[in-house]
This record gives structure tokens, C-alpha cells and sequence, in this order.
């Protein structure tokens, strides 16, 4: 993996830049000596992250390193915004005085709130949102649902990315108990259960071996699952990691469905579960083939499809008649682990990022489940870990 090293130019003369207007802020307000002193200590904790950061490229890493990497990207983050917001918002308090005027202290004042609060909103994601599973109850009509599924109940689990716990199966245990305690009639899981390789999940295939539905358990690949961000340019090395992922998914109780089908009875009635692999937007590359997943995609069966990226369902079922897919299943958006007050800046770059959807003659329903992992930063602001209970109903 190269580094930006024009990137990280960048990022540094703007730290500095910050730096420099937040000392002379404070050489100019205060008087106390030991502020200035705290805040050179800052500046030299922040300049160590970052040159950590910098020497470190996150697909070289063992998975423990690779574990120190995102902890140190989290306290950069933590120590850089509030830096920034404070900055941001002081110069808006100083704009009076192209005017002639005096500077607004009210505004500077709630700069410094600000960037407390954001500092303090990164610390409790961290410790505090990133493992507080919510569980949400989604009920769902189909119109041409059988009569023996009327009530069927899905759990879904999605991106759990487990290299981001090392070997720690703990959070993936709280997972696995809370969906078993749902007693649903099928669980499945909409990809992305590692970060770079299939080796990340030894340490959690006997957790994951638990996870129990009463029609089973069916997963899915997604674009974290074929080593792309590891082995960048060894095409056979991921070919390899592929498949030591698919046999590690054999120790688990999920059925790992590769553009296939599956067929689920209740008496005389039927629904179809499709699974394809990951197709996505660039840069992701496309992977699946619902044509070859299940071929009549137009025929009278009920049909629920396991499909990572949302952006599939957009671009290639929905306002698709020929496509008739009662419900997707997709994860991927993360929300970008970040959901305030109902808003996320997944938002931005994904029409469908977080919730129930469906498109204008609603014959086409897609939900996106937020995941319970996380990848890069391990924080959740306001994105908690998500398990969603889907029930579904037949449209009278």
C-alpha cells in the first residue's frame, strides 16, 4: 500500500496552521502560563500519532498492530476536531473585525463548547456507543407472501469486521447471545465479517458456530471479504484468502450462500433466499451475478435477497419489473459509524444508508442493517451496533 505522501503534506501544514492560531489565541486571552504549556503537550502527543500513523500502511500490519493502528487513528481524530472546530468557529467570531468591530466573544466561547463536545462525543462512541447493541424491530408487507410465512421473523446481523477486536470474542459473544435470545425463524448475515483476510476470523469461529435461527443461519460476502485492501496486487494470493475464508465459514453454523439460492418450506408454502456476492460502485469491484444466483428472477416466488452494498438494489432492482424481489437485505453503509439526530453523513454518498426503504410502486423493498463492528476509527457516535429483527406480513 503507497502512502499519500502529498496527503499527508497537506494534512500537516494544516495541523500546524491550526496550531499556530490556537497559541496565539491563547497568548492573547490568557494569561496563565499552564494552558500554553497543556497545549504544547497536546501538540507534541498529536505530532507523535500522526508520525505513527504515517510510518504505519494498515494492509502491512499484523492483526495486532493493525489493531494499535485504528486505536491511534481514534486518539488523532480525538485530539485533532475539536482542534479544528474550535479554529473554525473562532474565525467566524473574528469576522466582525473586518468591520471595524470588536471580535464576538459569545461565539468564540461556544467554539471552545464545541470542541469540548466533540472531543467528548469521540470519547463516549469509543467506550461507550461502539458495544451498546440496539436491537430494532422492522416490520415489513409483502404482497405476495404465503400464508405459512404471515409473522416469519428475520434476524440480521451485518459488517462485523472481527480483526477490529484481535482475538477478543467478547463483543462478538454479546452478539451472538442477543440474537439467540430473538428466537427468529432464520438469521442471516450481510457480509463483511473481516477487515483485510480470512485469518481474522480463526479466533471467533467457535462463537460464531452458536448463532442459531430455526430455519438456519445464511451469510453473504462483502467487499471487506476477498482480501482487495491486503493483497492489493496479488490476484492469486486473494483467490487463495477467498477461499481459506469459505472454509473458515464451515466452522460457523452459517450457510455461506456464493450467487446461489436456498429454498425455505413451511408446509406447502415456499419463499426463495438468494445470496450473491459482493457488487458494488466503484472502487469496489463487482463480484456477484444474480442472474446466475437464481435465474427466473421474474417468476411468482417470494424472494428475499442477501446483497452487501445497498447501491446494488438502487442501480439494479429497484423500478426493475422484471426483477421480482419482495425484500434486500444489505449492510456496508456502517452510517459511517456516525448518526446524529437522525441525520448521518453516510447520507452524502448513499441514497439508502440506514433503515427501511422501497421503491416508488413499492414493489421493491430494500433494508439497510448499520452493522455491529466497526473499520478504520473504533468509535460509533450515535450509530449504535445494530441487530434488526424483520417480521414479515402479507399485504391484504
Amino acid at each position: 500500500m503507497r502512502i499519500n505522501i502529498a496527503g499527508l503534506i497537506v494534512l500537516l501544514i494544516a495541523n500546524i496552521a491550526v496550531d499556530l492560531y490556537i497559541v496565539r489565541a491563547i497568548r492573547q486571552r490568557i494569561r496563565l502560563r499552564w494552558p500554553l504549556t497543556a497545549y504544547y503537550a497536546l501538540c507534541g502527543v498529536s505530532l507523535a500519532l500522526f508520525a505513527i500513523l504515517a510510518v504505519m500502511p494498515p494492509s502491512d500490519l499484523s492483526d495486532g498492530m493493525f489493531c494499535f493502528f485504528c486505536w491511534a487513528l481514534l486518539a488523532f481524530v480525538a485530539l485533532l476536531a475539536p482542534r479544528y472546530m474550535f479554529t473554525i468557529v473562532d474565525l467566524c467570531a473574528r469576522i466582525p473585525e473586518l468591520f471595524g468591530k470588536r471580535r464576538c466573544r459569545a461565539v468564540s466561547v461556544a467554539g471552545c463548547a464545541l470542541a469540548a463536545l466533540s472531543f467528548g462525543m469521540i470519547v463516549w462512541g469509543a467506550f461507550v456507543t461502539r458495544t451498546s447493541l440496539q436491537v430494532k424491530e422492522v416490520d415489513v408487507d409483502i404482497d405476495n407472501l404465503p400464508e405459512a410465512f404471515d409473522g416469519y421473523r428475520i434476524a440480521q446481523i451485518s459488517d462485523m469486521h472481527v480483526g477490529s477486536y484481535s482475538n477478543d470474542d467478547s463483543f462478538v459473544r454479546k452478539v451472538v447471545d442477543e440474537v439467540n435470545s430473538l428466537d427468529a425463524d432464520m438469521v442471516v448475515f450481510t457480509g463483511d465479517i473481516v477487515n483485510r483476510h480470512a485469518d481474522e476470523i480463526r479466533p471467533f469461529t467457535d462463537a460464531l458456530s452458536q448463532v442459531r435461527g430455526r430455519d438456519g443461519q445464511y451469510a453473504i460476502l462483502g467487499n471487506h471479504d476477498y482480501a482487495d485492501y491486503y493483497y492489493t496486487d496479488d490476484a492469486r494470493a486473494r483467490e487463495n484468502d477467498r477461499a481459506r475464508l469459505i472454509n473458515f465459514y464451515s466452522l460457523t453454523s452459517f450457510d455461506l450462500i456464493l450467487d446461489d439460492y436456498r429454498t425455505i418450506y413451511r408446509g406447502n408454502d415456499s419463499i426463495i433466499v438468494i445470496g450473491v456476492e459482493n457488487i458494488g460502485e466503484p472502487p469496489f469491484p463487482a463480484y456477484g451475478n444474480l442472474d446466475i444466483a437464481y435465474p427466473a428472477l421474474d417468476d411468482d416466488n417470494t424472494k428475499i435477497l442477501l446483497s452487501h452494498d445497498p447501491s446494488h438494489w438502487h442501480n439494479d432492482i429497484a423500478h426493475h419489473d422484471n426483477k421480482n424481489i419482495a425484500l434486500t437485505l444489505s449492510g456496508h453503509t456502517h452510517a459511517m459509524q456516525t448518526c446524529i439526530l437522525g441525520w448521518s453523513p453516510a447520507s452524502l454518498f448513499h441514497p439508502e444508508w440506514g433503515g427501511l426503504y422501497d421503491d416508488s410502486p413499492g414493489r421493491h423493498q430494500l433494508y439497510v442493517n448499520i452493522g455491529t463492528g466497526t473499520v478504520g476509527t473504533p468509535m460509533r457516535i450515535g450509530a449504535t451496533p445494530e441487530i434488526t429483527l424483520i417480521t414479515l406480513h402479507k399485504k391484504h
